[in-house]
């Protein structure tokens, strides 16, 4: 079985453009300059939202990837300095709302059927994806709980938990983790990688994760997603926004470092990966990372810690992000970060219970660990039971809660 014929890959790369005072770029301008690239590259840029959104076009390999991302942000650095502007490579701002990913695009892949089955197989491992693109530990003027704020927060509804869904009765979805998506070009997009700051990151980010799912689309095999499992991928979601590669996942039901399992994906796309012209000792920048339990919002923490107001960070962010290999080179020095504790129950709990104060929708309580409607429902209760929470019927009918005490032991 080949899913993928041929084997290609892309990545949409969302970064930002910041003007003299650090304010994001106006659309008007922003809007040119995406067009003018767009032009002059022969590459699908354009304006998303309030970023340039750059499509790499169709590769086959690393070092054509590689190439083509020097190439096309080299024209970008001088367009946006002609505007008296900066290329701020980061998947958060310290000082406001929006996020920026680097959607990668596999294919290609013309059987919707099989993909959806790629769809359940991938949720396991999606969670230690987003662990190693980990890159917006801030997020309008918080700081530092999450190494992803984006993936924390569903991107502001723009990646998302999957739902697992049969081919016999699927529908089309927009914004999952990693899904189908062939009503645009036939590929399996995973949405769930941060922007990167590290050009060549970013390379070999889009290769490996084309090769991992090449390597799966190579199985005869059939995703049977359990209860006990898709709560398994939703908490080691959480961990993975919450510690980057520091991450302990529940793993099959046993606690193991997110860098071991990265550690046995690379081993078993091997072979995929020498089809799209690499080996593992070519992805140097991963490998670093996975000895060191490193990620970008680590490298981005470090230097941010040093100044205590969001717009001295995001100063010291912008000029030092102004050397496209500001991040290869702080890995060849930083120090190797210890693991992070396994989860346990009380950090289950206070998620939700950090989420709630006086009078709060109790649907607001969902977004504690994204659990689906069973699990979310007996979290809430066991609060209210610990008498940490009080449950009340509004006037309209929605339920209420409302944070009475510290929760007893």
């Amino acid at each position: 079985m080949n899913a993928f014929n041929p084997r290609t890959f892309s990545s949409d790369w969302e970064v930002t453009i910041l003007d003299r005072n650090l304010q994001l770029l106006d659309n008007e301008k922003l809007s040119g300059l995406a067009g003018l690239l767009n032009v002059e590259s022969g590459l699908p840029v354009h304006m998303d939202w309030r970023s340039v959104e750059i499509g790499l076009g169709i590769n086959r390999s690393l070092d054509q990837v590689a190439a083509r991302i020097i190439d096309v942000t080299d024209r970008l650095t001088q367009l946006a300095e002609s505007y008296d502007c900066t290329v701020f490579p980061m998947a958060s701002h310290p000082r406001d709302v929006y996020f920026n990913a680097s959607h990668v695009h596999v294919g290609t892949i013309h059987d919707e059927a099989i993909g959806l089955q790629l769809e359940a197989g991938l949720l396991q491992y999606t969670p230690v994806i987003a662990a190693l693109g980990a890159n917006s530990p801030f997020f309008n003027f918080s700081f530092g709980g999450f190494k992803s704020y984006r993936v924390r927060r569903g991107a502001n509804r723009c990646t998302l938990v999957v739902s697992p869904r049969q081919p016999e009765f699927a529908q089309p979805q927009w914004g999952g983790d990693a899904s189908p998506k062939l009503w645009g070009h036939p590929t399996l997009e995973v949405r769930i990688l941060d922007c990167a700051s590290s050009r060549r990151l970013l390379a070999e980010l889009a290769t490996f994760i084309a090769a991992f799912v090449h390597h799966l689309g190579t199985k005869q095999q059939k995703y049977d997603v359990t209860r006990e499992s898709y709560k398994e991928s939703i908490e080691n979601r959480w961990l993975a926004a919450k510690h980057g590669l520091q991450a302990t996942f529940n793993w099959n039901g046993s606690p193991r470092p997110v860098v071991e399992i990265a550690n046995e994906m690379l081993d078993e796309c091997g072979d995929a990966l020498m089809e799209l012209g690499a080996r593992r000792s070519d992805l140097r920048l991963v490998e670093a990372m996975l000895q060191k339990r490193t990620c970008q919002a680590d490298f981005a923490l470090d230097l941010a810690h040093r100044y205590d107001e969001p717009y001295l960070q995001l100063c010291a962010l912008k000029n030092r992000l102004r050397e496209w290999s500001a991040f290869d080179e702080y890995l060849e020095a930083c120090p190797t970060l210890e693991p992070a504790p396994a989860l346990d129950r009380a950090t289950i709990l206070e998620a939700h219970l950090d989420l709630i104060g006086h009078g709060t929708h109790f649907y607001e309580s969902r977004m504690g660990m994204d659990y689906p409607p069973t699990e979310a429902d007996a979290v809430i209760e066991e609060l209210v039971e610990s008498g940490a929470l009080a449950k009340e019927a509004m006037p309209d009918g929605t339920i209420a809660l409302t944070r009475l005490a510290a929760r007893s032991n």
